[in-house]
């Protein structure tokens, strides 16, 4: 999946979040994406520690969102999937 695919799921997203009514929710994940997007993060440089981290924050906030509202399971299961595969540790480095 392209990036700019990822980012206009995401925003599809936090659109259907705000319809929704949960606001504080589309405004958190809406954060993120512009934090992720002005830093522009390098992965390579991180420990596997702190790739295991990311990896379960991200993992817990889809959980949230999927939650929140089940409509968006499919949304969310493609953002999850990508996540897994930008943030997979090789299967030697799976525990920090």
């Amino acid at each position: 999946m392209a990036l700019d695919t990822m980012r206009r799921r995401t925003r599809d997203l936090i659109a259907r979040l705000r319809e929704h009514g949960h606001r504080e929710q589309a405004d958190r994940v809406e954060r993120q994406l512009a934090d992720g997007v002005e830093r522009q993060l390098s992965l390579h440089g991180l420990s596997r520690g702190a790739l295991f981290a990311l990896r379960e924050a991200c993992e817990t906030l889809l959980t949230a969102v999927e939650a929140i509202d089940p409509v968006t399971q499919t949304m969310v299961e493609e953002l999850r999937l990508e996540v897994e595969k930008r943030l997979r540790l090789s299967d030697a480095q799976e525990t920090p």
